[in-house]
């Protein structure tokens, strides 16, 4: 009995020691910039693996050893801070990080930090590039990367962005290799921006080359966010938005067109189709016989751009949740884009579940799923020009009426009657579905080795239909005038492909006695593409509103089909080392082999090195307090280029096999009767022994931080230089052959590019400031003795840029027939006085072909983009702006050209600037255009400095203010964390040298660029 009382003192005092010796700590965790709550921030006891993380309120709780005196709070992208405890409840809040040198970086099949890089690799987080307010990631990469050129010429519904790294890399395809979440893809515009965690660009080739033979122009590795533990939320974001062009060209009215084509043919020597009559009556029968041609005075382009406004669209639900066994990401987006016209619009759905399951501590498994679908309505173009109603509205002139006064459209030119086009002519509409999985397995079988095997299918599942209606036009009487086309038309096709990758990591890392670092990655990975399409098509549909091919004609029917299917095998490995973070070595080698070339050619290795040295790791520069971090890198290496196009632009799979084409028609007698029969022939002569195309790179760069971290700086100057570009050579006529493909060019690309960052802190008031500025110079050293000119304007030649204008020097406008008899000319007879003079360089007296010359590169030079951020409590302000220093264009002939197709509109912009006989010598002295004339239009309007502008500009590319109001007790009640309302601005500030109606941007006769005005809401639940 004595026995068992003493047993319960001795567990009671042990019971109550122990409760003495612990204390409960509570706290909540907030943004120091935003105040809104950090949820999963890690709360831990220093030096031990005690610790917790915030809830949803960012919240805490935590039990501790009495003795305990302090907790660390750390949270990705923020100070570590560490607190000492007073046993009151603990509000912390957290800096963003300065010093982002220890951040991870994606690079290709694996991460390094941002201080062990020896490439020329550049990050964006996610929400730089959401906060962008784009649609298309591609479009909010434009001045957010030195190095990376966004170029547009339209914002259409759902259009995208180019994008090139460092420039040009070869006369063939120059897109970089997109790749998301270790699976390339064909675009980076299939993500949602809202779900990019991050986003690396691999610039040089020490970083891409471990993509071997897909990593010529660069690599653009995305990672999507995933789960965190511990966080369980409901985010539901919304935004509307308007667009309105920037700036959109003007036509003159009826009258002074038929004066001015009038004028035209009294140069030409023609006669004048309008008379006295009509034009000193005009205003008179423009009302009272609307309907008797040329009594319309019909602006086009208003009546096709019947929406001063487009709408814009969107909504993005993300559920988060994850413990330690299983974290889930899952999003849901949608975006509706309308468009200045009728049918057309943009419709996109975007779904993405991100799972990481933790099986046990040495096996993990990640669960990917994504699905994207697009349905994208655009009217039929024109049957009569083949083009858009942007180009129809600009080119069909006043004259003709749109509408006779009963409502019946009216035939305009010959039955080419754009707003009847647009809105009887039928549609085209596409949808566009994407299906990916993927699942990793990773297993850790002892402490420094993780392997993993990664499989992925992708399915593309896309369907077409293209109804081009005929449409009957009457006179105002009711008589039938003719028609648009001969007969309704349906095209139809089923387009599938499938793409399965296949991935085999080991990484091992190891660090000896703290000094000597080591890393390795060896690697295998499989790519095999398969794709067919199925086409099909009927005429003569009498039901116009039924689209289905069984209503057209048996007669008049279509079919078509073709498959392709190619693969890919690759080997490849990584080794890095560093010394006590001073020194660092890194080498990279990948082994492919592709089927787009003969067995014999179809295998290469690629390898490249970097070094760098971290200058300011050594002792000597410790005393040199306002250096943080000093590294000066360089390198060197190779890629290569395995994406070769056709005749047309289109991927060339089997380049290296002679192919017998089954789509030529023969007329053959049959039995006395003409029959045509289907033939079969060898187009192209096939050269076997075409090989990689190649480009190496050395690169040089610094990366530096100064006054606490407060100040970023990277710079680099590269050359590249491609060898063995496919080109399409010469052969001899007689052969009756297609030009084949062979290993010839050769392009060098200079180029530097400078980064600059500042971010600072005061009391509650947060800033920061960032410039970049690039620049990059092509020069074609070989092209195999050819010359490639594209539509008479720019060239690819020995010693030219990439596709440089090239042409005539211009002398100016003749001013007298007397001055242009005395001078070298195109046409001896018909040149004279308001035509455009050239220069005679060869001296034979002729200007031909002879006198033309390179004139100056057309890609952007100088490009630059910058951002200001500015915080205080609630409110945050951000401007981001983008701009080009230097290039030379042409203005699109629908501004600067008169009576395109010979009859076409007038631009305001040559109203009172062209040369006249009705002007006065002064007049024509200051005339920036030539006389109207159809006859002597192809000396005029031939290539020549003088029609290239400058297209610098700067633009502010998005304004956005923003208040979020968190942790606040009305909002708790209602089951809310945070709610941010937000109003942003995109594209409405553009300084150029460019006429108020033309973007410096915008492509000729296209879709205008615009600006977007939206406002929007994010609640986190």
């Amino acid at each position: 009995m004595k026995k068992n009382l003493l047993l319960l003192f001795l567990l009671t005092c042990i019971y109550y020691a122990a409760h003495a010796q612990t204390k409960i700590v509570s706290g909540q965790v907030t943004d120091a910039k935003t105040k809104e709550s950090l949820i999963g921030v890690t709360v831990s006891v220093p030096g031990t693996k005690t610790g917790t993380v915030t809830d949803n309120q960012g919240r805490f709780s935590l039990s501790i050893p009495d003795a305990v005196k302090s907790l660390t709070f750390g949270y990705v992208g923020y100070q570590l801070q560490t607190i000492t405890l007073t046993g009151k409840p603990i509000e912390v809040a957290l800096l963003p990080e300065q010093n982002n040198l220890n951040d991870v970086v994606v690079v290709g099949y694996g991460t390094q930090k941002k201080k062990d890089l020896t490439g020329a690799i550049a990050t964006v987080s996610g929400s730089e590039l959401s906060g962008r307010q784009t649609l298309q990631v591609s479009e909010a990469l434009q001045g957010a990367v030195p190095g990376v050129s966004v170029t547009r010429n339209n914002s259409a519904p759902g259009a995208g962005a180019t994008v090139q790294i460092r420039g040009v890399t070869t006369l063939n395809t120059n897109s970089p290799l997109v790749v998301v979440d270790g699976i390339p893809v064909s675009s980076m515009d299939l993500v949602n921006p809202n779900d990019i965690e991050s986003l690396s660009v691999l610039k040089d080739a020490a970083s891409a080359a471990i993509y071997g033979s897909r990593g010529a122009a660069g690599v653009i590795l995305i990672t999507t966010k995933r789960g965190a533990t511990g966080v369980s939320t409901v985010d539901y974001n919304f935004e509307y938005a308007q667009q309105r062009p920037n700036a959109l060209p003007e036509y003159v009215d009826g009258l002074k067109y038929m004066k001015y084509i009038n004028e035209l043919n009294a140069n030409d020597g023609t006669a004048m189709p309008y008379s006295n009559d009509i034009i000193n009556n005009y205003e008179k029968r423009l009302v009272e016989t609307p309907d008797v041609f040329p009594y319309a005075n019909t602006n086009w382009q208003d009546l096709i751009m019947t929406n001063k406004y487009a709408p814009r669209k969107q909504h993005d639900l993300v559920f988060t949740s994850g413990t330690e066994k299983l974290k889930t990401k899952v999003s849901l987006g949608y975006q509706d884009v309308g468009a200045f016209y009728d049918n057309y619009n943009y419709e996109r759905y975007q779904f993405r579940v991100n799972n990481d399951l933790k099986i046990s501590d040495k096996f993990n498994v990640i669960a990917d799923l994504s699905y994207r679908r697009v349905n994208a309505l655009a009217p039929v173009n024109a049957p009569f020009s083949g083009q858009n109603p942007i180009y129809e509205s600009r080119v069909i002139p006043p004259v003709y009426a749109a509408y006779y006064s009963n409502g019946a459209y009216g035939i305009a030119k010959d039955g080419r009657n754009p707003l009847a086009q647009l809105q009887e002519g039928g549609t085209t509409a596409n949808k566009y579905n994407q299906l990916q999985g993927r699942i990793a397995l990773n297993f850790k079988p002892i402490r420094d080795l993780t392997l993993t095997a990664l499989i992925s299918p992708t399915f593309n599942f896309d369907k077409e239909k293209s109804f081009s209606k005929k449409i009957v036009y009457t006179s105002p009487d009711g008589a039938t005038t003719g028609t648009n086309r001969a007969n309704s038309l349906l095209n139809e096709s089923r387009n599938e492909s499938y793409q399965l990758n296949s991935q085999f990591l080991a990484n091992y890392s190891k660090s000896f006695n703290n000094k000597h670092n080591f890393a390795a990655l060896a690697g295998a990975e499989s790519i095999y593409y398969n794709a067919e399409s199925l086409g099909a098509g009927r005429e003569g549909f009498e039901l116009t509103d039924y689209p289905y091919l069984n209503v057209g004609s048996i007669l008049l029917r279509t079919n078509s089909g073709s498959a392709n299917e190619e693969s890919l095998h690759s080997f490849f490995g990584r080794v890095t080392y560093d010394y006590m973070s001073k020194y660092y070595f890194q080498a990279n080698l990948r082994h492919d082999q592709s089927s787009r070339f003969a067995p014999e050619f179809r295998k290469v290795t690629y390898p490249s090195f970097s070094t760098g040295w971290a200058i300011s790791e050594e002792n000597f520069m410790k005393p040199v307090k306002w250096v943080n971090y000093l590294k000066l890198r360089a390198s060197y290496g190779e890629v290569g280029n395995q994406r070769i196009t056709d005749a047309d632009g289109n991927q060339d799979y089997y380049p290296y096999q002679a192919n017998v084409n089954l789509d030529g028609t023969a007329l053959l007698y049959q039995n006395g009767v003409l029959v045509a029969k289907t033939t079969a022939a060898q187009r192209a002569f096939a050269i076997t022994n075409i090989r990689w195309e190649t480009t190496t790179t050395a690169d040089i760069g610094i990366d530096a931080t100064f006054f606490n971290n407060r100040l970023n700086l990277t710079g680099g100057y590269f050359n590249k230089k491609t060898k063995d570009i496919l080109l399409r050579l010469d052969i001899p006529l007689n052969l009756g052959y297609d030009k084949p493909t062979q290993n010839a060019g050769v392009l060098n690309v200079k180029g530097w590019e400078l980064g600059l960052n500042w971010k600072d802190k005061i009391n509650e008031f947060t800033y920061s400031a960032g410039f970049n500025i690039a620049d990059a110079k092509s020069k074609i050293l070989n092209m195999g003795g050819t010359v490639q000119e594209s539509g008479s304007t720019v060239v690819n030649m020995e010693g030219s840029e990439f596709n440089e204008w090239y042409g005539y020097l211009s002398t100016g406008i003749y001013q007298t027939d007397a001055q242009a008899a005395s001078a070298a000319r195109t046409n001896n007879n018909t040149i004279k006085a308001g035509d455009v003079g050239y220069q005679d360089l060869d001296g034979n007296g002729i200007i031909n072909a002879n006198d033309r010359v390179l004139l100056g590169g057309s890609l952007p030079r100088y490009q630059y983009g910058g951002n200001i951020n500015l915080g205080y409590k609630g409110f945050d302000f951000g401007v981001v702006f983008q701009g080009v220093g230097k290039r030379l264009t042409r203005l699109g002939n629908d501004i600067i050209r008169p009576f395109q197709e010979q009859f076409g509109n007038f631009p305001v912009q040559l109203d009172g600037k062209f040369w006249s006989k009705n002007n006065s010598p002064e007049q024509n002295a200051a005339a920036e255009y030539p006389k109207l004339s159809n006859t002597n239009s192809g000396n005029n309007y031939a290539s020549s400095d003088f029609w290239l502008v400058n297209a610098a500009y700067f633009r502010v590319k998005n304004a956005t203010l923003g208040y979020t109001l968190s942790n606040k007790e009305y909002l708790k009640k209602i089951g809310l964390q945070s709610v941010r309302f937000y109003v942003s601005a995109n594209d409405f500030i553009t300084s150029s040298k460019f006429p108020k109606y033309a973007d410096p941007e915008t492509g000729n006769a296209t879709y205008p660029i615009v600006s977007t005005f939206l406002g929007g809401v994010s609640v986190k639940f």
